[in-house]
């Protein structure tokens, strides 16, 4: 006869983001860590379930080249040392009580400290609008040209919402992608000549040893430091995929994870549902459901959503 083994195991995310290699992260939970606030940002609390503890970048007030946070200068020097010629930099973010914010720097890079008010190259800038720039021994603009779909889809209308949202930037020597929310919204082909380049970032990431979040804009260009949260940001030497973008989301947004939650006794099931650890929901049935490591959304009549990872093992 056959048998059904049912195990809740903390285990499975870590097998499911096997080929993930981090190189730099902070949650915001015990503050910055080893990085600078440089300016008025400062850690809040937010009542977003699964946040907690976020950094709220410009948070007394938005100017140019004033406010970010600081990391430790050596994390794109760890990628060059990586030799995996991939990076992948992750964060959730919302624009909180951000304004004028359609070209601000989600994400900056640079060789120095901004002089007489103005940043210079080596850089590499993720901006608001999901356009980058990279000049670092080879440059792009990431043209249109290179887009895959022969024009660039720029807008910052993705924040409008002041919801969270996660946002990707993928790069190898050849690809680069902008993700939100797991989906591509940009993907350029570059060819690694002079113009169409980033592969720099891999032969010469040491020297981009500015590196900030939140602002610090690009040039002598006018754009302020946007007053935007962040969380959970991440920095990987590798090239993050759909499915483990996905998992990591979902990790987030359904888990509070494997956090003990109380239900009061008139908290009856009336519900549960069975994804893949890629996010990929599977069904409702768990007797349908095949061996394997598997995340169970369960919710209860009270209003409480519970989130666990479990494995099914079938034996005869």
């Amino acid at each position: 006869m056959k048998k059904n083994y049912l195990l809740a195991i903390a285990l499975c995310l870590t097998i499911s983001a096997g080929a993930q290699t981090l190189i730099y992260s902070n949650n915001f939970e015990s503050g910055v860590g080893t990085a600078t606030i440089v300016g008025n940002g400062q850690i809040e609390t937010v009542a977003t379930t699964g946040f907690g503890h976020v950094f709220h970048n410009a948070a007394g007030g938005q100017a140019i080249r004033a406010n970010y946070l600081l990391l430790p200068a050596d994390v794109l020097a760890n990628l060059q040392t990586s030799g995996s010629k991939e990076l992948s930099i992750a964060f959730w973010v919302n624009k909180s009580t951000a304004t004028n914010n359609w070209w601000s720097p989600l994400f900056s890079a640079y060789g120095a400290a901004p002089v007489a008010g103005a940043n210079s190259w080596p850089l590499m800038i993720l901006q608001s609008r999901l356009i980058a720039q990279v000049n670092c021994a080879g440059w792009t603009d990431f043209a249109s040209a290179d887009n895959v779909s022969g024009t660039n889809a720029e807008t910052a209308a993705w924040l409008d919402d002041v919801a969270w949202h996660y946002f990707t930037a993928t790069f190898t020597e050849t690809s680069v992608k902008i993700y939100v929310d797991g989906v591509v919204m940009n993907a350029w082909t570059l060819n690694g000549s002079d113009g169409h380049s980033v592969g720099g970032l891999f032969t010469n990431g040491s020297d981009l040893k500015y590196i900030c979040l939140g602002g610090n804009q690009a040039w002598d260009w006018a754009d302020p430091d946007p007053a935007y949260m962040y969380d959970d940001l991440a920095v990987y030497s590798n090239a993050l995929t759909v499915s483990q973008i996905n998992a990591i989301m979902l990790a987030k947004t359904t888990a509070t994870a494997l956090k003990p939650i109380s239900l009061d006794t008139n908290g009856g099931l009336i519900g549960e549902e069975f994804f893949t650890i890629n996010g990929t929901k599977v069904g409702s049935d768990y007797n349908k459901l095949k061996s394997g490591c598997y995340i169970k959304k369960a919710v209860y009549s009270n209003g409480v959503i519970k989130s666990i990872k479990i494995v099914k093992i079938e034996a005869q």
